[in-house]
């Protein structure tokens, strides 16, 4: 009877018990709202800037431009081409400025070349060749020149097999004589042409390669002096007594060309796998062990990454050693510039130093192979991976030891140049870097998104702060002024019912029953409204993170998409309605309890009055 007494007077205010049901259930959607965006929040706060990395890529800026030529035989004039040039160079220490902080400071990095005896196991390449030629007619080396082989030094022609010698680069090529001999590097381009050619026959001709001109550098960006090759030349006659002179000891050197071509792999030094793009952006992902350790790059560690590919060849695997004797220095292009360029592995140099000399190995270490990892080739150009690039730590090799074996050098560059920063900080950076007025230099930021997910925490996470305390403070309003108009309403009764010789107890529950039913019902519709708006609003979320973010001109995000935040399961909507319920249940008791205090005939006299 006294929940049919307590619904029935509930039913005899029809509009104030639906007002009451429509703002406590109000209460209850904000409250599971805010709780959800806050549990979202916390859960993808929580070790938030471990999972981003921000780094940054330095490239030098061309200074202007120039009108540069080049000969093209065929039309037997010069085409000119506009294109950009250097200034001075900079170096890596100019991004050394106060206030710079970085976790991992600016780097120009080689790569190195490694001599792995058992890598190949052929014979060659027919593309490329040092080889002593005479040709069969006297002719001039444009067009195509029908050249046969006296002497083999490096490579897979035999004596007496004929080719085809062409030399696109002369406006004025040079004149072989038919019965002498010379010597050169030759490696394949295009077709023969001309009319030493037969009618219809399509065989390549080959171009004159650099052979023993020497490619050495400084430190300091310098070529070294190299006296036997004032003028360069890629070719010398042969006579009587040739090759015991210093040119002549040179070209025999070059036998061992294809071996350390096809035996060399690019070993790439670094200070942290992340500051290389294809593994910060995913083209290339460790399949196999792991990455190497901060502690172990810091310390320089014997440890190395290997491509699946390689690992394959050598047969070796994660926990096997990898013995690297190091006998180069490339500053001239990236791994993947290399590998791009370099059909048949990295070698793009002479081999021979500015002495005159086969390069020596600066550093010969075994390293333990942590990880093995795979590439794929997304057309990153000069960031792409290189072809067996092995991954080593900077302070594995003791600092600058290879200034003697430095084979190219070139102005810095994204692929080649990098460094880290705290997530956060770009702005930061940027204005501190603008404030030196350097302006040859291009850095641009890579942070995932770290920015752009960061702003959208924070907004969350106030947008929940809103919701709870704005659910919080109207539920105590509502709660207070529902409570005391339902309780002040029914005063009359209370005293009848005191009077009658009913309990407190039960003039409270009479009352109560049907405010609690109105408020259990508002708090279990708006908690579930919020529960399910709350699953709806993480899927926006997550729409809305897969797109490659702008942060500002020299900011880009990573493409990946970010992952759609979890929403809470229904247990939190379930704890905030019930805390709301509880909340109902405590108000409306205290102003009933004060009620109570009062004696049924003052009541009634305060109500007459």
């Amino acid at each position: 009877m006294t929940f049919y007494y307590s619904i029935k007077q509930i039913a005899r205010s029809p509009l104030k018990s639906l007002l009451f049901f429509l703002l406590i259930g109000g209460c209850a959607f904000f409250l599971a709202l805010g709780g959800s965006f806050w549990y979202m929040g916390s859960d993808d706060l929580q070790n938030f800037d471990e999972k981003y990395t921000t780094i940054g890529t330095v490239e030098q800026k061309y200074e202007g431009t120039t009108t540069t030529s080049h000969w093209d035989p065929e039309a037997e004039a010069y085409e000119y081409y506009s294109g950009g040039y250097y200034g001075e160079w900079l170096d890596e220490d100019v991004l050394d400025f106060e206030g710079a902080d970085y976790i991992l400071e600016p780097r120009q990095r080689p790569f190195f070349g490694a001599y792995i005896e058992n890598l190949y196991d052929g014979i060659g390449s027919p593309d490329m060749g040092t080889v002593e030629a005479t040709p069969v007619e006297t002719g001039a080396m444009y067009p195509s020149l029908l050249m046969r082989v006296v002497r083999t030094i490096d490579g897979t022609m035999e004596e007496g097999e004929l080719f085809y010698l062409c030399d696109h680069q002369n406006p004025e090529p040079d004149v072989l004589e038919a019965g002498k001999s010379y010597v050169m590097q030759i490696q394949m381009r295009t077709f023969a042409h001309g009319p030493a050619v037969k009618e219809g026959e399509e065989i390549l001709e080959y171009w004159l390669a650099p052979g023993i001109t020497s490619t050495q550098y400084t430190l300091e960006n310098e070529q070294v002096y190299d006296p036997v090759n004032e003028e360069e030349r890629y070719y010398d006659e042969v006579t009587d007594g040739f090759y015991e002179t210093e040119r002549g000891k040179r070209w025999l050197k070059l036998a061992s060309f294809q071996e350390l071509k096809m035996r060399t792999i690019p070993v790439q030094p670094t200070d942290g796998t992340d500051l290389l793009m294809h593994f910060y952006n995913g083209e290339a992902q460790i399949t196999e062990g792991r990455d190497i350790t901060e502690e172990e790059y810091r310390q320089g560690a014997k440890v190395c990454l290997v491509p699946e590919f390689l690992a394959m060849r050598l047969g070796v695997g994660v926990g096997d050693k990898l013995n690297l004797p190091l006998y180069y220095a490339d500053y001239s292009s990236s791994v993947g510039d290399a590998s791009i360029l370099g059909s048949q592995g990295p070698v793009l140099f002479n081999i021979l130093n500015a002495q005159g000399e086969l390069y020596e190995v600066f550093n010969e270490q075994e390293y333990e192979i942590v990880g093995i990892y795979t590439a794929e080739d997304k057309g990153s150009g000069s960031y792409s991976a290189g072809e067996n690039e092995v991954v080593i730590p900077w302070n594995a090799v003791p600092e600058n030891c290879w200034k003697d074996n430095i084979v190219g050098v070139a102005p810095m560059t994204g692929a080649t140049t990098s460094f880290q920063i705290p997530n956060g900080t770009i702005e930061e950076f940027q204005e501190k870097w603008k404030s030196l007025g350097i302006d040859d230099l291009e850095i641009r930021f890579y942070d995932m998104g770290y920015t752009q997910l960061k702003e959208n925490l924070e907004n969350r996470e106030l947008m929940s702060v809103v919701f709870l305390v704005s659910g919080c403070v109207m539920a105590v309003m509502i709660l207070c002024f529902f409570s005391n108009l339902f309780i002040t309403g029914q005063r009359e009764r209370i005293a009848a019912e005191r009077l009658m010789g009913r309990t407190k107890r039960q003039c409270a529950l009479s009352i109560l029953t049907g405010m609690l039913i109105l408020s259990a019902a508002g708090c279990i519709s708006g908690s579930g409204a919020g529960w399910l708006a709350s699953e709806k609003a993480a899927e926006s979320v997550g729409d809305t993170l897969e797109f490659d973010r702008t942060y500002s001109d020299n900011a880009v995000a990573d493409a990946e998409p970010a992952e759609e935040p979890e929403p809470p399961g229904v247990g939190l909507p379930c704890a905030t309605g019930a805390v709301l319920l509880a909340a109902s249940a405590a108000v409306s008791a205290g102003y009933m309890g004060k009620t109570l205090k009062k004696e049924p005939l003052r009541m009634l006299g305060e109500i007459e009055e």
